[in-house]
Parts: structure tokens; sequence; C-alpha cells
């Protein structure tokens, strides 16, 4: 396992940083996310590598390096602690200077503006009469942060794929943290499938379904990105596929297969029908041998899985979409009533608070578990499509794009992962609610 955690980040040396001076870097920034990997296994130290992990931060401050901290704390910003003070702050108000310092030679973009006009009229404005001011200002400064950070990545090659490692790290971090931590998995009861008990680990993510769609992202990752050997991305597909099934999403599951999909259409193009008959016949042979064998079947994770999916399809033939999408069905239907029973006013501008980070149980008594809904309820109609049309539009330009150019040229992988970032938003979205964590912006804004 440190063998390829080490082989991996050494990855981070890429093209165009290859001096002694990016190797010394390269180095530091290892050494951060080593300190990321404390927390887990040895809990009293976390304060030491925390301390650490902000010292690797400012030698890297005036260095390109110093940007690929944010693919760890997409992570670990709730783990990597210093006392009650998360690593995570210190680092948004260096990236503050680092932006007020580059701001002359700052290229923005422009199509995102309408979104993070939204975010912080919701921050300012609807956040604090749910929490306080300083969490609303928190909220918008993460948020731009987030899109700062991409400004400086998209636009370098060699940067943009040293973030994907540092991204798949960050996911080894999470494993490591979820496979210490005795916190982190929460056991929950499939009453459909004889009141049997399935165990969901998290790693260092707060949801199963968050971890299941972070760990499906690295498996695609892994395979598209170039720089990486054959032996190495096998390991890394190991590794992130053992940690989605741990998460027992379905959710996940489903998301992976979409992503997958995508990513063999994109790639291979007229060749993707026959290589997706191939993987649809390889995956169907491998849940058949997982089926049919006793000592796979019965391993605690895939056993977990296996009971979450006969439960749901128990519901199909008897006609209950509510308990089929977990109670999603009930929770959308309520949410869709809140909304309509709104004046035109708040059905036009929202205005409610049911985000990631808090949610105001006057309105309603749970998160929507779904983007666009929860998107109406707090932004309203407008604010919904100066979001969502944005995100489509770029979508799209991207896929003409892509498909515009003759396949291999030297970014493609690049542009590839970024039409997947995207997607993963877009579609997860239905069944999920994310907003306005500046971690899933990270998908929106890249």
């Amino acid at each position: 396992m440190n063998k390829i955690i080490v082989d991996l980040g050494s990855r981070l040396n890429v093209r165009g940083n290859n001096t002694l001076r990016g190797r010394i870097f390269d180095a530091v920034f290892l050494l951060g996310f080593l300190c990321c990997l404390i927390p887990g296994p040895l809990p009293d130290l976390t304060s030491y590598a925390s301390v650490i992990l902000i010292l690797c931060i400012a030698v890297c401050f005036f260095d390109e390096n110093f940007y690929l901290y944010t693919a760890l704390f997409m992570y670990m910003r709730y783990r990597m602690l210093l006392g009650d003070t998360p690593v995570f702050r210190i680092y948004s108000y260096m990236v503050v200077l680092r932006f007020l310092l580059d701001l002359p030679k700052t290229k923005f973009r422009m199509a995102y503006f309408p979104a993070l006009f939204v975010f912080m009229l919701h921050s300012l404005f609807a956040m604090p009469q749910l929490e306080s001011y300083r969490v609303g200002l928190n909220v918008i400064v993460d948020c731009a942060l987030a899109y700062i950070i991409l400004l400086k990545i998209i636009d370098n090659p060699g940067l943009f794929r040293k973030f994907i490692y540092a991204f798949l790290l960050g996911g080894v971090a999470s494993g490591i943290y979820g496979w210490t931590n005795t916190d982190v998995s929460v056991d929950i009861n499939v009453a459909g499938a004889g009141a049997q008990t399935v165990n969901r680990n998290f790693g260092a993510l707060s949801d199963s379904n968050f971890a299941g769609l972070f760990y499906s992202i690295c498996i695609v990752s892994a395979i598209a990105v170039k720089g990486i050997p054959k032996w190495l991305r096998a390991a890394a597909l190991v590794l992130f596929g053992i940690m989605l099934v741990q998460t027992a999403s379905i959710s996940a599951l489903m998301i992976l297969a979409v992503l997958l999909t995508l990513y063999i259409i994109l790639k291979f193009r007229m060749k993707s029908i026959i290589i997706l008959t191939a993987v649809f016949v390889a995956a169907a042979v491998a849940v058949v041998v997982i089926l049919t064998t006793p000592q796979l079947r019965e391993i605690e994770a895939i056993s977990g899985l296996i009971i979450r999916i006969n439960e749901k399809l128990s519901y199909i033939p008897r006609g209950r979409w509510d308990l089929l999408t977990t109670d999603r069905y009930d929770i959308w239907t309520e949410a869709m009533g809140i909304f309509f029973s709104k004046g035109i006013i708040g059905q036009l501008i929202g205005g409610s608070v049911i985000t990631v980070m808090a949610i105001d149980y006057s309105v309603i008594s749970i998160a929507c578990h779904n983007s666009y809904i929860q998107a109406l309820l707090n932004f309203g109609v407008l604010g919904t499509l100066l979001i969502y049309i944005p995100l489509f539009g770029v979508f799209v330009y991207r896929i003409l794009r892509h498909f515009s150019k003759t396949g291999g040229y030297e970014t493609e992988d690049l542009k590839i992962l970024q039409l997947i970032f995207n997607f993963a938003f877009i579609v997860f979205g239905f069944t999920v609610d994310f907003f306005i964590d500046w971690a899933f912006m990270i998908f929106y804004f890249i």
C-alpha cells in the first residue's frame, strides 16, 4: 500500500515542473499529503500533523502546488484540525491573499458570474436568517475560492493534471481514514430485506452517498488521466472500487455506470458501441461470479450491497416507488408542495435555507435529496436558471468542441475529465443536494 501511495504521488512531478525547484515543492506537497493520513490511525497526533500541513502550505505559497491542497481538503477539511479550527480555514485566508497578489494578471471566466451572484445574495440575505452573517460570509467566500482556484488550474494543463493526481491522493487519505476510524460508518436497517443491518463507510466525508460520488469520480479519473503506470492504475481501481462498495451506495454505483458510459463515448467515439457491449457483458459475468461464489458473496461489504439491491428490487412489483427511492419520492413531493405554496415572489427568487450546511426545519424536516428542487426553494426559478443555464451551456459547448477535434490530442484526458466532473454534478443532483458546499461546486466550476 505504501509503495502504491508513493508511486502515485511521484506522478505529481509532471512535465513543466521537472526541475530541482519543482521536485522540492512536489516533495513538500507529498509531506502535506502524508500528514492527512495521520488523523485516522493516530487521532492524538492530529494537531501536530495539522501544524506540519500548514507549514507545507506556507512553503508552497508562491508555487503552483499551493493550489493542489484544495484537492486534499475536498476530503479532509473537517479532519485536519488545529484545536477546533480547520486547517482549511487558514488555507482559505492564504488563498485570498494569493489571489489579491495575482489579481492584475488573473483572467476571469465570465460564464459563472451569474451563479456566483446568486450564491452571494443567498449567503448574505437568506443564510443569516437561520445562521449568522459569519457563516453566510464563509459560505460565499469558500464558493468564490473554489472558482478562483480553478481559474489558476484549468488554463495550465500540467497543473490541472497534477490536480487530478492530488484528487486521487485525497481519495486514498479518505479511505485510510475510513478504515482506521470507528466514527465514520453507519449501520442502517434494511427492513425490506428481512430487517438485516448494513454497514456503510463514508471515510473522511460526511455521507455515504457523497463518498460514493467522490470515489466514483476517482475511478473514472484513474482510468482517464495520463501519466499513471498501468500497474498503479490497476491498483488505484481496485482500491477505489473497494472503497466504493463499502459505501453501500446504490446511487454511487449508478453514477459510476453513467460516468463510465460517458467516458467510453467521449474517448472511443464510433467504437464505443462495441466497447460498451463488451463492458456490459464483462460486468454481467462479474455479477454472476460474485452471486454464485459464497466466498465473494459473503464478504461484508459485498453482502451489504446485495442486501440493499435485493431490497430495492422487492419494491418494484409492489409499486412502492417511495420505498424504492428510499423515501425520496415523498420528500420530493413535499418539497415541491412547499415551492408551489409560496407566493410569486418566493417562487421567483426563493429565499429558503435548505442547504448542506443548514436546514430551516420550520420549512421542511429533511434535506430535499434533489439539487434541482433544492435550488428552486433556495434560489427560486430565476436563481435556478442563472445557475444551471451556464452549466448546461458550457457542458454542451465542451461536448461539441471535443467531437470537433480528432481524438488523441495532448490534453484530451483533461477535457474529458472536465466533462465527467460537470456531468457528475448534473446527474447526481437528481438524488442528492449539495448547494452551496464549495467541495461540490468544484465539480460545477471545473
